[in-house]
């Protein structure tokens, strides 16, 4: 994807430590549903400061609202599936 945007340097770099960190965001996200249907899981928390900051809104008694960006244009269909 970083290919079709031509992004480099300094945003590039932005870019992939924002991916990383929703990655350990699903990795959490993930972990808990798993948790929620009676199977051991291990919730890595730990993994980035993100989730780590958001470990109580994400796993205690905060409700929580997820926001995501789609568009309904035909161009930007996989990237709103993959969201």
């Amino acid at each position: 994807r970083v290919g079709l945007t031509g992004v480099e340097g300094k945003l590039l770099k932005e870019a992939t430590s924002i991916n990383q960190s929703l990655h350990f965001l699903e990795r959490v996200i993930v972990a808990l549903h798993s948790k929620s249907r009676g199977e051991q899981a291990h919730v890595p928390y730990r993994d980035s400061m993100m989730t780590g900051v958001l470990r109580d809104s994400l796993g205690g008694n905060c409700k929580t609202t997820m926001i995501a960006c789609v568009a309904a244009e035909e161009a930007n269909l996989p990237e709103t599936i993959s969201t």
